[in-house]
């Protein structure tokens, strides 16, 4: 006999979420714009955008609001250092960068010495926030943020690395980010048939652990920046649910066949434009006048674009769009655009 899931409130949720370290840094709510030019062109559902993009600091984007929650783990736990490795074109070391300078803590990146490793974008803005950067090979990344965390305590610091530390709470602000935007669906009298946001781990999971523990029975479509096996996804990410529900105490449990998770959209690889990434960013740009990026909301938008010509969501439909930022990276590819650059 199966057991009836516990479902919970708004207020149960949120009393959840008081209760843990919190530090304001995102303007928030963030918008929920409506797309009406982009869904005419495409002749498909009513898109509703949450404009995730406008956080406010350092550019916006998601993990603005992710930070709110761990970061505070850093606060409480007093660090004294923000590290984070990547692309060179990260989002998250530019915002990493950011917070820092917003906290009074150092900075450090230690980027990928990759295709997009030009001062300019999100790396030119690292700089702006005084972070101390480096860049490696990619084959000696890993290493190098091991060996800068130790060289970091051998002197004296308490360094925090933003992706690995604190990274439970990462999707826990995304719970959080669905009670937001369920408040805005429901005052506007919008019943939404989908989410679609770009999965990596944290905000498709807490998307979806709010979801259930509400009750709603709301599709989170996840589309992948990252070429990954969907069935390994998203036995992982139920794991990362496990461990959300767990620090929330919620009695709910999310299985892997909970998290819709495609990486078809990829293409050869991660931050690699793809046609269909191509046209959604221009697609996008010149119907709504919003600026999407080539490695995260690009693919994802392509994805939701696929769907909606195979005819998965007709104009009775509405699908909202988590816009979850990037913008900074797209001058670092100015060249792969598919623009007439040239000037009269």
């Amino acid at each position: 006999m199966t057991a009836t899931p516990t479902m919970y409130t708004k207020r149960d949720l949120r009393e959840r979420l008081d209760r843990l370290p919190r530090i304001h840094l995102a303007a928030l709510p963030t918008p929920l714009d409506d797309l009406t030019r982009l869904s005419d062109a495409l002749g498909g559902p009513r898109i509703l955008m949450k404009r995730e993009d406008l956080t406010g600091l350092a550019m916006g984007g998601n993990k603005i609001r992710e930070f709110e929650y761990s970061i505070a783990q850093a606060v409480e736990a007093g660090c004294d250092v923000l590290l984070h490795g990547a692309a060179a074109q990260s989002n998250q070391s530019r915002q990493t960068a950011a917070v820092a300078a917003k906290l009074g803590l150092k900075a450090v990146q230690i980027g990928r010495l990759d295709a997009h490793a030009q001062p300019q974008g999100n790396l030119l803005l690292a700089h702006l926030f005084g972070a101390e950067i480096h860049l490696s090979p990619a084959g000696d990344q890993s290493a190098a943020v091991e060996a800068k965390m130790a060289e970091l305590r051998a002197g004296g610091h308490k360094p925090f690395n933003t992706s690995s530390d604190g990274y439970v709470y990462r999707g826990i602000a995304y719970v959080d980010g669905f009670l937001e935007l369920w408040d805005q669906l429901r005052q506007r009298g919008i019943a939404a048939d989908a989410i679609y946001v770009c999965s990596g781990a944290h905000t498709h999971v807490g998307l979806v652990v709010a979801a259930r523990a509400l009750g709603v029975d709301l599709p989170v479509v996840g589309i992948s920046p990252s070429p990954r096996d969907d069935v390994e996804t998203a036995d992982r990410l139920s794991e990362l649910a496990a461990r959300q529900a767990e620090v929330l105490e919620l009695d709910v449990q999310v299985r892997p066949e909970d998290f819709e998770s495609y990486s078809a959209f990829v293409g050869p690889g991660y931050g690699v434009v793809t046609d269909a990434s191509r046209e959604a960013l221009q697609l996008v740009a010149r119907t709504e006048g919003i600026v999407l990026d080539p490695c995260y909301t690009g693919k994802a938008m392509a994805g939701l674009m696929a769907h909606i010509r195979g005819g998965r969501w007709t104009r009775d439909h509405t699908v909202v769009f988590i816009h979850t930022g990037g913008t900074p990276a797209l001058f670092a590819y100015n060249q792969e655009l598919g623009l007439d650059l040239s000037v009269d």
